[in-house]
């Protein structure tokens, strides 16, 4: 009897504990109650500061030790309390997803490691100001001057740099203004200008020009150094838009009105256009490399680089003029204004403004363009829309002389997790 009513008050006890036992245990597990950024975030500022807030006091070596941000960022962490707040020494890159985990080692079939949330920067682009000096802009509106003299300044493949000319050489410095690096070499005969970088290649392509206007292209290959001209023409005529395919397997420019294209290493050299069709402003590649548009006199056209078949993309009209090409094939030109649509010549649409030099953001999610200001020396407005030409939005002003804008790629974990 005495056993049975010991057993009773047992359970009786273990009733009225157990959810004192529960609490105290769930308090005890460390759990993380919020993150900012919070998980999925886009356009997230790229000087902005990561926070993880836990249930309880952490053991900070131990945190320290397993925290992991990809792509890497050095970077110092401090603690309030408990939350922990992880403060990068440089800004992010732009146009990037950032992964943040505790467990590195735990991986899906694909070896992408667990994360405990991500978030992704917002395209930035690199532009000449009106003073002459280099700036950073987002599509927040965001302006960062860089404090360097420079010309024709664009992105490199990784948005870590930006690369320019300035003195008749090519630079790099970093996404601060910093660590300013000699790229070509040191020439007489060749002044060095218009930078373009290959996505997929470690090289950079540039003109280089003589004292009697004989322009040429070059690459330098950044991993080894070497040097190649890839031409060699000797009329004093120059070369205009140079720009990689997509896959870097070819190279085009412009030259008295006929778009050249030619292999990376400068063979196979010919002519996209016509002595009847010249290109009268510039061209841009289809996303897969293929195919390039043009403006031509009176249209936009498009042609085939294998086949060197030509078609018409839009009416007559001698106002056609610059045009871009977005990674989701819709194509973007200047008429009255700026005239969208799809690669195939359906749903036009129309967007009537003084709009000039059109070039696609995010894989064609958002279009840059420009404003001239007449009366304004040097001063020209960048605007942003979506791609239905709604939602515009002005962002900074940019050298009128200068009007063309490099925008950040897109990184997303494929590119940060492969091979």
């Amino acid at each position: 009897m005495k056993r049975a009513y010991e057993l009773i008050l047992f359970f009786v006890f273990c009733l009225i504990l157990s959810p004192v036992v529960s609490v105290f245990a769930q308090r005890a597990i460390p759990v993380i109650e919020r993150i900012e950024p919070v998980y999925g975030a886009i356009d997230v500022d790229t000087q902005t500061k990561v926070s993880i807030t836990f249930n309880s006091d952490m053991d900070k070596k131990s945190v320290k030790k397993n925290f992991h941000i990809f792509p890497e960022v050095k970077g110092i962490l401090n603690w309030q309390d408990s939350t922990m707040i992880f403060s990068p020494h440089k800004p992010l890159l732009p146009s990037t997803s950032y992964f943040i985990s505790f467990t590195p080692d735990l991986k899906n079939i694909n070896g992408i490691p667990l994360s405990v949330t991500y978030f992704s920067t917002p395209a930035e682009g690199v532009f000449v100001g009106p003073e002459g000096e280099i700036s950073i802009v987002s599509i927040n509106a965001k302006v960062q001057k860089l404090n360097r003299k420079g010309n024709n300044p664009v992105w490199s493949s990784d948005n870590k740099s930006i690369i320019y000319d300035f003195e008749g050489a090519i630079w790099k410095i970093d996404t601060v203004g910093n660590n300013k690096e000699q790229i070509s070499y040191d020439d007489e005969t060749y002044k060095a200008t218009q930078p373009v970088c290959s996505t997929f290649l470690d090289k950079i392509a540039y003109l280089g020009t003589n004292s009697a206007g004989s322009a040429n292209v070059f690459t330098i290959d950044l991993k080894t150094e070497m040097l190649l001209q890839l031409t060699s023409f000797y009329e004093p005529t120059k070369i205009e838009h140079l720009s990689w395919s997509p896959d870097g397997l070819y190279l085009a420019f412009l030259r008295a009105g006929q778009i050249w294209i030619m292999n990376n290493d400068g063979k196979d050299l010919k002519k996209l256009t016509t002595d009847e069709l010249v290109c009268k402003d510039n061209f841009a590649w289809s996303p897969g490399g293929t195919k390039i548009a043009f403006t031509g006199p009176e249209n936009v056209w498009v042609g085939d680089v294998y086949s060197a078949e030509l078609r018409k993309m839009s009416f007559d009209d001698s106002k056609t003029g610059v045009l871009d090409w977005s990674q989701d094939n819709k194509l973007a030109f200047v008429l009255d204004g700026i005239t969208i649509m799809n690669a195939d010549g359906s749903e036009e649409i129309k967007v009537l403004s003084a709009a000039k030099n059109p070039v696609w953001i995010n894989n064609g999610e958002l279009l840059s363009f420009v404003l001239p200001l007449e009366g304004q020396d040097n001063k020209a407005q960048l605007w942003v829309m979506d791609s239905k030409g709604e939602n515009k939005k002005k962002i900074t002003e940019i050298n009128s002389e200068q009007r063309d804008v490099s925008w950040s790629s897109n990184i997303g974990y494929w590119n940060l997790f492969s091979p």
